[in-house]
């Protein structure tokens, strides 16, 4: 065996794995280079670790909102609900149900209160006409 067959054998890399992202849900691929290089499966996709690593903002799902009301519910990626006020829309008009976002959390008197809100995707709009309003669950 040469020295050029024994490099390639040490290069066989794992094959690539699609695995789904425990932030946001969305699917990623896992490449084999990666693979060797880590020593655990990461349970985030690598948006949400660049994320996480290089801002304090997180990651969140709208629950709902009112646009009457000017208030709402985030669901956080991490399964906890972040209140958002229209203040903290910036530029966004509005909020539908199932927007991915990326926000900071600030702590309020009354609880954790999202801000400086940035839509991170979009629903396209066929499922926007089959989702049910955006109003508040009633109690």
């Amino acid at each position: 065996m040469n020295a050029g067959s024994e490099l390639i054998s040490t290069l066989r890399l794992p094959p690539d794995r699609t695995l789904s992202c425990s932030q946001c849900g969305i699917r990623f691929v896992w490449t084999g280079w990666e693979q060797q290089q880590a020593a655990n499966t990461p349970e985030c996709c690598p948006g949400c670790r660049a994320l996480r690593l290089f801002t304090q903002r997180r990651r969140g799902v709208v629950k709902w909102y009112a646009p009457q009301k000017g208030y709402g519910f985030i669901t956080a990626s991490d399964g906890s609900e972040v209140f958002v006020h229209r203040r903290a829309l910036g530029r966004l008009r509005s909020l539908r149900r199932g927007q991915v976002l990326a926000f900071r959390v600030e702590p309020t008197p009354s609880g954790p209160q999202a801000v400086d809100i940035r839509r991170i995707g979009r629903h396209s709009q066929r499922r926007r006409q089959s989702q049910p309003s955006t109003s508040p669950p009633k109690s």
